[in-house]
């Protein structure tokens, strides 16, 4: 999965940079109108012409270094990081020495998912050129894309340690911190990047929100979020988190606002659904709470904490036997679910099940000595 500071990461402007090359008689740019024509042609969608035109210009010229740089360039703009790769090869075979062939042809292979070998040529661009920061930025993006989450925040500190004045780079390292709920240096990161100037995205003052509501945090979180709604009115997510604020401060009438808005905009938002059916609970309506929980199951049935609330509803109404049926099914999906236990324990010894009860509550106590185990609440 893709942090939002990736979106675009793959398009760095270096891919059509190439130093010059030595006087070798051989140093002729290659012509524009080839260029010209293959964009046009990937334009009009007729790829596989563009590839011909492309090979064809590049087998008349194999010596032209730049030329096969610059066709693989093309096509990782263009977004066909598997086209790219063949003549980006080729650059590199011709000129392993530069360091920018090196760079985008990990960025493709990272793209195509073939990691090691784009973390080996991302490695060998960091050795002959130990001071650029787009080597360790470039791993960590591709080790993020691997789920090796740690092994990326490391590369990403490397790339700020390279580029402190970038504020993309900050930025870049404090969503993978935030990814990983390293609060605190998330915080850090985001509030540095802002610091230098970072006007890229507004989205990182909702990402500012997310680090400071994991630090409990709530005031100032309410700040970043209502800062990022200035420049997103419409934000689904923003307008959740805020309605979560909202909940959290029992201003249930503004929560609802909130999150029925955020519905509006983005029916599929289970969590807003969630926190709807919580509201309604806390005003013991309890038909409201089991319609809002069931809307968010609809969205998707893998969502626990929704199972855990339609199980204490049945509690409620002295259904210990569907209570029990939606406890399990909630601890099937949260297989180390504290609550859901503590519930369970409830449910069985109302169904005369001692045994059961007993091991549901010990169970329970199991999870609540571990201080990960219990889920934070939805987001």
């Amino acid at each position: 999965m893709w942090t939002g500071a990736l979106r675009t990461f793959w398009l760095l402007p270096f891919v059509w940079a190439f130093p010059t090359l030595p006087a070798t008689g051989q140093e002729e740019a290659a012509p524009e109108p080839v260029f010209e024509a293959a964009v046009a042609l990937i334009a009009a969608g007729e790829r596989d012409e563009a590839e011909r035109l492309l090979n064809d210009f590049l087998v008349d010229r194999p010596w032209d270094v730049p030329a096969f740089h610059q066709v693989g360039a093309m096509w990782l703009l263009a977004g066909d990081p598997e086209r790219a790769v063949p003549p980006l090869e080729g650059a590199v075979a011709r000129a392993p020495q530069f360091v920018d062939s090196r760079l985008a042809l990990g960025q493709a292979l990272g793209q195509l998912g073939e990691v090691e070998a784009a973390l080996e040529h991302l490695e060998a661009a960091a050795e002959r050129e130990p001071s650029r920061h787009e080597a360790p930025y470039l791993a960590a993006a591709v080790l993020d894309r691997a789920g090796r989450l740690s092994e990326a925040v490391d590369a990403a500190a490397r790339a700020v340690e390279l580029a402190p004045r970038d504020p993309g780079m900050h930025r870049f390292l404090g969503r993978l911190l935030l990814r990983i709920e390293r609060w605190p240096e998330a915080q850090a990161g985001l509030e540095r990047a802002l610091d230098l100037g970072y006007r890229e995205d507004p989205a990182i003052f909702a990402d500012l929100g997310a680090a400071l509501v994991g630090q409990e945090r709530l005031a100032d979180a309410r700040a970043a979020y209502e800062r990022h709604l200035e420049f997103a009115p419409d934000d689904a997510e923003t307008l959740l988190q805020l309605g979560y604020l909202d909940w959290r401060d029992e201003d249930f009438e503004a929560s609802e606002a909130r999150l029925e808005r955020a519905i509006a905009l983005d029916p599929e938002l289970r969590r807003a659904h969630h926190f709807l059916g919580l509201t309604a609970l806390r005003r013991q309506e309890l038909d409201r709470a089991e319609a809002a929980f069931r809307r968010a199951l609809d969205v998707g049935e893998d969502f626990p904490e929704a199972w855990l609330n339609l199980g204490k509803i049945a509690l409620r109404r002295g259904d210990a036997e569907e209570a029990a049926r939606r406890l399990e099914t909630a601890i099937r999906y949260a297989p180390d679910y504290a609550d859901a236990y503590y519930q369970l324990s409830f449910a069985r010894r109302r169904l005369g099940d001692d045994e059961g009860a007993a091991a549901a509550l010990e169970r329970f106590e199991e999870l609540s000595q571990e201080d990960d185990a219990r889920p934070d609440p939805p987001r």
